[in-house]
């Protein structure tokens, strides 16, 4: 109830994996924004699971499917990059090639890696994404979330807690943007 973004029982999640194959969603979540993420979990059973999925790039979905409620982080509010003279706050639904992308046509330097990683910016959070000498430590600022309270949440660098391919993150945030900062460089470059 009183939810404004999308909720579908039993849909197919193949069409949402870059491999194709997977059995339904117990139910499927698409928040409009982070008070409406907020609002479901601060009303969800404690009992109900949670499973989040990016762009489905890293994720082979089981025939069975998923159990409880699956939440797929999208739109604008999730989508979007915003450049600020040497920083980008960018939605965890952002491919990390747009992200690049984005950098690059700011005179960014320092985020290209990102355009090797088949990912979202929620997935390079979690796991401290990297390619070609560089990784996701290297850049974030500081990221934000909702716990499964419906608490929002802000964690600086420094308590993202990375390691190799790993962030000491709670298991229960859903990332919804991240604060990068960049290094002035040469566009054509």
């Amino acid at each position: 109830p009183n939810l404004r973004g999308r909720l579908l029982a039993n849909p197919s999640l193949a069409d949402l994996t870059w491999f194709r194959v997977g059995g339904p969603a117990q139910a499927l979540f698409t928040p409009v924004d982070e008070e409406d993420l907020a609002h479901l979990l601060a009303g969800l059973d404690p009992e109900i699971s949670v499973t989040v999925i990016g762009l489905g790039s890293n994720l082979i979905v089981r025939d069975g499917g998923i159990p409880g409620v699956t939440i797929r982080l999208g739109g604008k509010a999730f989508g979007a990059v915003e450049i600020d003279g040497d920083t980008l706050r960018a939605g965890t639904a952002v491919p990390d090639m747009r992200l690049a992308k984005a950098a690059a046509e700011a005179s960014l330097d320092g985020l290209a890696f990102f355009r090797g990683i088949p990912g979202s910016v929620g997935g390079a959070l979690r796991m401290n994404a990297g390619a070609h000498g560089g990784e996701t430590t290297d850049v974030l600022v500081e990221a934000r979330g909702v716990d499964r309270r419906g608490a929002l949440c802000r964690f600086t660098h420094e308590a993202m807690g990375f390691t190799y391919r790993h962030s000491a993150a709670p298991e229960d945030v859903i990332f919804t943007s991240a604060l990068f900062r960049g290094r002035p460089g040469e566009r054509a470059a």
